[in-house]
């Protein structure tokens, strides 16, 4: 039996029987990686849609004052905008 680098799926030679418990092993393997993929892309979902809803979503720091800012645009004309945080 070989088994794959990553997830250490199990792989059969061709000349072994195939078990239907392996099968099964290696489906909740590959089950349970893509549920990490997806929760993670939900998560980097949700915070890309943040950071757009937020018109100064950055922060920065000016001899020890901390300020946020961002991009909009007015008439079609790009601004930058910031504000101290207090």
């Amino acid at each position: 039996m070989n088994y794959t680098k990553k997830y250490k799926l199990k792989k059969p030679e061709p000349f072994e029987n195939v078990l239907v418990t392996d099968l099964n092993e290696n489906m909740d393997i590959v089950d349970e990686e893509l549920s990490k993929i997806s929760a993670s892309q939900t998560e980097g979902t949700q915070q890309l849609a943040m950071h757009v809803e937020d018109s100064m979503p950055h922060t920065y720091v000016d001899n020890g004052v901390k300020y946020r800012w961002g991009f909009r645009t007015v008439n079609g004309e790009p601004q930058f905008i910031y504000e101290e945080v207090l």
